[in-house]
């Protein structure tokens, strides 16, 4: 009971938005085992979405009617750690707001140890790391249960968090 009553507040916060204050973010960042790298956000309606990855502009996309935007580069990035920037420009090129997020785009072969510590990353979920680590998608449960403590709910992990990833034979 305690959890729901928690997170019903921040749903209310999020629907009663200020609408004059501009929208603007990277919800999720995804990559291909070649490094091709996919996101999409929310942008103010009638304006343009300019994506930096180090500065290095990469490309622009429109917000469509709904305010949702999507972009993929064109070219793959290497494994490494990125600063991802979003510029949302009005119809004159007037940057009305600016998002960044770490980035970081892990190596292809790159395995994840039971018993060991992982930050999030854009565009992750309990079942991509439980997949990742543990086999199968469906041990999500056993990341959740020793992350309790900051997750509040399963589907909305944050990049930054950090979780512990125990041994499976913990949580029987």
């Amino acid at each position: 009971p305690a959890p729901e009553a928690a997170s019903a507040p921040e749903a209310e916060a999020t629907e009663t938005q200020d609408p004059s204050l501009p929208r603007l973010s990277i919800d999720i960042v995804d990559y291909d085992t070649e490094g091709r790298v996919a996101m999409s956000g929310k942008a103010d309606l009638d304006h343009t979405v300019r994506i930096y990855l180090d500065n290095k502009h990469v490309g622009t996309a429109p917000a469509d009617e709904n305010g949702n935007w999507a972009l993929t580069i064109g070219e793959p990035i290497e494994p490494g750690n990125y600063t991802m920037r979003a510029d949302q420009l009005d119809s004159s090129g007037n940057v009305t707001a600016r998002v960044e997020i770490p980035f970081e785009r892990a190596r292809p072969d790159q395995i994840l140890e039971p018993g060991s510590r992982y930050v999030v990353q854009p565009g992750n979920s309990l079942w991509r790391i439980a997949r990742r680590t543990y086999g199968e998608g469906l041990k999500y449960w056993v990341i959740y249960h020793q992350n309790r403590n900051q997750i509040r709910d399963p589907d909305l992990i944050y990049p930054g968090q950090i979780f512990a990833l125990p041994n499976e034979e913990i949580q029987q």
